[in-house]
């Protein structure tokens, strides 16, 4: 908590008055990357829509896309779900699917339910859902959260919004490859 008031120029004494703990700390950056993330999936993902081939590709390329945009939201996600061993979470942090009074949660039981309606309806194939959805979900994190500091490294000539279209054409390709039945 010293560290961290330090970084944002406070005391950490101003942290403690705003979080009891450095787990309420992390509860509160992992809420606000989750709903900020369901604010710009919402609309694209329709999960009040049928599901869809089209409305998963939509959702999956929405999600890739806004983390591409956010590098920094993409690795605490990533770091949060790495976080997790054998005895729970390492920062006593919930992990998504098991909190659903949190918006990661949410988010987590909506895609569950909105995906197996699918599964029931012939739209999705029905092996390659668990195993799909993780590599899907690692692929939107990992690469957004690494990629945008290698970019001007390794493709000096390609500018940033190519390398953002690129991704959501990959993500869309993916999705119709381990989806579709």
């Amino acid at each position: 908590m010293r560290m961290l008031g330090e970084a944002c120029g406070l005391d950490n004494s101003s942290l403690y008055r705003h979080f009891a703990s450095k787990t309420e700390l992390a509860h509160e950056a992992l809420d606000r990357v989750a709903s900020g993330f369901l604010m710009a999936l919402g609309a694209q993902l329709g999960l009040s829509r049928p599901a869809t081939l089209d409305a998963l590709e939509d959702g999956a390329a929405a999600a890739g896309v806004y983390f591409f945009d956010h590098p920094a939201a993409a690795r605490l996600m990533l770091h949060w779900i790495m976080s997790v061993g054998e005895d729970g979470p390492v920062f006593g942090v919930s992990v998504p699917a098991t909190d659903t009074t949190r918006p990661g949660g949410k988010l987590v039981a909506l895609l569950r339910a909105w995906l197996a309606e699918g599964v029931r309806g012939g739209v999705f194939r029905k092996h390659a859902m668990p195993e799909a959805v993780i590599v899907l979900l690692g692929a939107i994190l990992l690469r957004p959260a690494t990629y945008g500091h290698l970019l001007a490294t390794l493709e000096p000539k390609r500018s940033r919004a190519e390398a953002r279209r690129s991704w959501e054409k990959e993500l869309r390709a993916a999705v119709r490859g381990a989806f579709a039945p």
